[in-house]
């Protein structure tokens, strides 16, 4: 047995991989002007292709789940990271609409649905049963931190030298630094090498009974949570791709949207810690519920919003309400359903996660073609938050079958 135990390095590993995961995906829409700019292609058409992004990741998460299941998390993680790394580079040399389609649209789609946050979250559950919570959101700041340091880089690269040099430097980052990490010190599982999840044995006989995914799809508790999570999708993508044009549209510089995507990455890393630490004080169900309306009352905000300044107070909050969600929604499929089939029931979660992306991403493109404005966009974003904070009013607290037994254990540390 090997005498330091792993999952400290597994969680730092996952929290660099999602770094880069995130900051690519999410990266998209600092190139919107540049590539109207040189091309003249139109926000809707644009729009579209991360739209087909949102879709096609969608659509594989349960896939990709499945292969984790079977496979185990290291191969599918460092191949797609890798995938992801490759379709940049690519959209350093288009010149057709069809390219970006294809390189942004499908290909940087499927690595995303490999290396992203289902599969790290699988890979950090199978580490970790009674430090689960936390080390969800220690590896999940990754999403904030690949944001905070690489969509300013993106503005600036865009900037000072040219939107093909940041497609370079984007995907040079995820070949060169992040798929070694992830072939030289991601274990699938503890087992493998003779230790045990939180390096204590005990931890196996905490662990949850495993559900199938057809046991999940039965369960009152996996439909709250997927459809909370749903509008989660459908107004992050919405920020994340539009909030960069808007900027520009209120009279700020084609760097100002990664600056404030970046303040919003800072704001949510805050908002991750705390979160990690309150879930085993009032519960996931309240925190959610919680994030849900913070970012609804975000949204009525910037539906209003007519001058630069109130885009920064925006950012401030939405971070606040941003991607804690993730891991919270997480933990309590983790906690509900066990780990044996936790790739392919978390796929299901984020597949109709990605179904409202797409649209919102689509949605605010089309009303800011029509209208020349994102007001309506953002008030249907705000009403769709409202559901998701309403809906999770009616989620269980607990597991029903291992609340009493499990409970302390299962949130002790979160």
């Amino acid at each position: 047995m090997n005498k330091q135990f792993m999952g400290n390095r597994i969680v730092a590993v996952a929290f660099i991989t999602l770094m880069g995961a995130f900051g690519l995906n999410l990266a998209a829409g600092q190139f919107f002007t540049p590539l109207n700019d040189k091309f003249g292609w139109g926000l809707t058409t644009m729009s579209l292709a991360v739209s087909i992004n949102m879709i096609t990741w969608g659509i594989l998460q349960p896939l990709m789940g499945k292969l984790i299941d079977r496979f185990g998390p290291k191969p599918i993680i460092a191949s797609t990271a890798a995938l992801m790394g490759i379709s940049f580079l690519l959209m350093g040399t288009i010149t057709e609409l069809w390219q970006f389609y294809i390189y942004y649209g499908v290909l940087t789609a499927i690595g995303f649905a490999g290396c992203g946050s289902m599969a790290n979250s699988v890979l950090v559950s199978r580490w970790y049963v009674q430090k689960r919570p936390k080390m969800l959101a220690r590896s999940s700041m990754g999403m904030n931190i690949g944001q905070l340091l690489l969509l300013p880089l993106t503005g600036f690269l865009i900037g000072t030298s040219s939107y093909q040099v940041a497609f370079y430097a984007l995907g040079i980052i995820m070949l060169g630094i992040i798929v070694p990490l992830i072939l030289t010190i991601v274990k699938n599982d503890p087992a493998d090498i003779g230790q045990f999840p939180d390096n204590n044995k005990n931890s196996i006989s905490s662990t949850p009974k495993s559900s199938l995914l057809k046991e999940a799809l039965r369960s009152n508790a996996f439909w709250i949570a997927s459809l909370g999570f749903a509008t989660c999708g459908f107004t992050l993508y919405m920020t994340t791709m539009h909030l960069p044009k808007l900027a520009v549209d209120l009279g700020g510089t084609s760097s100002l949207g990664g600056q404030l995507l970046g303040i919003a990455a800072f704001t949510s890393a805050i908002s991750m810690l705390l979160t990690g630490q309150w879930a085993s004080k009032i519960g996931k169900k309240n925190l959610l519920i919680s994030l849900y309306t913070i970012r609804f009352f975000a949204f009525i905000w910037l539906a209003t919003a007519t001058n630069l300044w109130q885009l920064y107070a925006f950012t401030i909050v939405y971070g606040l309400s941003s991607m804690p969600i993730i891991p919270l929604v997480t933990g309590v499929i983790g906690e509900r359903f066990g780990k044996n089939a936790m790739g392919s029931i978390l796929g299901s979660v984020w597949f109709l996660h990605q179904i409202f992306a797409a649209a919102g991403v689509f949605i605010a493109g089309y009303f800011r073609t029509i209208s020349g404005s994102y007001t309506p966009a953002f008030w249907i974003g705000a009403g769709v938050l409202a559901f998701g904070a309403i809906i999770t009013i009616f989620m269980p607290n607990d597991h029903p079958k291992e609340a009493k037994s499990h409970k302390s254990i299962l949130l002790k540390g979160s």
